[in-house]
């Protein structure tokens, strides 16, 4: 990755090869080698704003990894992938990493008492159902019950 930082300083036209290069890394999982993985970011930062779409290809948890190894790149990266044609191309686990979306895992709490409430009104009409129910069975065997009386 030092060759590759020092051709681009040196070469700054070489940023689109280098840029295919760490996508072929990323597929390659690149996180699971530590030196290299250092030089991966170091490459990233030094090659912004066009690594961002090489960023986004990685998966959450080394994306979140990433962003906290590497603060500075999260505000533009962020910025990045707000764009509409960006963003509907992301999985919803990067958007929740990137802060663009919540965790629908742990659902917020105002989230939770709603659908506490609207359990609770279900359940009134379903009881309510219920009731509405047997009232009508019971006036329909009264009515039965008189017609075969007479």
């Amino acid at each position: 990755m030092r060759t590759v930082m020092q051709a681009i300083g040196a070469f700054p036209a070489l940023v689109d090869f280098v840029m295919e290069i760490m996508s072929r890394l990323v597929s390659k999982q690149i996180w699971k080698y530590p030196k290299l993985w250092v030089g991966f970011l170091k490459c990233a930062i030094l090659t912004k704003p066009q690594s961002y779409g090489v960023l986004l290809q990685l998966p959450a948890p080394q994306l979140e990894n990433a962003l906290n190894k590497n603060p500075v790149l999260k505000a533009p990266l962020v910025e990045h992938a707000s764009q509409p044609n960006v963003r509907s191309t992301l999985p919803r686990s990067s958007l929740v990493v990137l802060g663009l979306a919540e965790d629908q895992q742990q659902p917020a709490p105002e989230a939770q008492s709603s659908q506490a409430q609207s359990s609770q009104a279900q359940s009134s009409q379903n009881q309510a159902a219920e009731t509405s129910s047997s009232a009508a069975d019971t006036t329909t065997e009264v009515t039965q019950e008189s017609s075969a009386a007479s």
